[in-house]
């Protein structure tokens, strides 16, 4: 009598977790989730083929923590890792979650950069064997099922440069399927909007990422023109010590018609596109 009830018991236990493997498979739609990290990025995309997209990690480890909630418990497998850029409130999770997590490859600039967790992060990368494609704009990527990922900056491979602003020389990229387009546009400023606008860069798009956590620097009116989104997502921290979203920048997004939700004001942002 015991034995069968063991029996039933696991017999039970792996159904709920066919179960809750099942919800997280790909219904044909591009999910996109601005995970709540505090004062940083992280942003993981799930395709219509069930690839699994994380671009930065975080300013922190919470990172890890909200990929286990969103991701499978089963699964360990992540299949594009994008480092928009070295600065902590992008790096941080990013060494943990490559020892966790099953990488394929990893979409970076490969600058110099002094700090310990971009180190860490060097070094967890090349431990795991992952492909490592440099950005640039030669270099897209198709991800299949009708996704193309378009990178438009920088403009050229920058492996081992130094660079005196790494926001700068953050990955910008736009994530095209159907008819819908995502801008991710890391912590550029205004010289590199500018610089995209000048090199004749397709901005437009339905869904941004604002810029550097909606600081003064970022956000030009042009560049927010060229891009016309229909909604801006917003990562920030609540009461940051950068006073991040500048009211200037949410006047302009409001004068401009451009929705914004903020990761301060609501936390976790999911997106769903058929």
């Amino acid at each position: 009598m015991k034995s069968r009830l063991i029996a039933f018991v696991l017999i039970l236990a792996a159904f709920l977790l066919l179960l809750h493997e099942w919800a997280f498979l790909p219904a044909g739609t591009l999910k996109v989730v601005m995970l709540d990290v505090d004062q940083g990025d992280s942003i993981l995309i799930t395709t219509p083929g069930n690839q699994r997209i994380l671009v930065d990690g975080g300013p922190n480890l919470e990172a890890l923590e909200r990929l286990g909630e969103e991701l499978p418990f089963m699964s360990r497998r992540i299949d594009l890792l994008i480092l928009s850029h070295p600065d902590s409130d992008h790096v941080t999770a990013f060494p943990q979650i490559l020892e966790r997590y099953d990488i394929k490859t990893i979409l970076m600039t490969g600058v110099q950069h002094g700090s310990s967790r971009y180190k860490a992060f060097l070094d967890a990368a090349h431990a795991e064997g992952a492909e490592i494609i440099l950005a640039s704009s030669n270099n897209d990527l198709d991800l299949g099922h009708d996704l193309l990922l378009d990178v438009l900056w920088p403009l050229e491979e920058m492996l081992n440069e130094k660079v005196k602003h790494p926001n700068n020389m953050s990955v910008v990229v736009k994530l095209i399927w159907k008819e819908h387009e995502i801008l991710l546009t890391g912590d550029i400023e205004k010289e590199v909007e500018e610089a995209l606008l000048a090199f004749g860069a397709d901005l437009q798009s339905d869904i941004l990422k604002v810029a550097h956590h909606g600081s003064r620097t970022s956000s030009s009116t042009g560049f927010l023109l060229a891009a016309k989104p229909d909604l801006a997502l917003m990562s920030v921290g609540r009461e940051n010590q950068f006073g991040h979203p500048h009211p200037e920048i949410i006047k302009r997004y409001e004068t401009l018609g451009i929705p914004i939700r903020r990761t301060d004001e609501e936390g976790r942002i999911e997106i769903v596109l058929e």
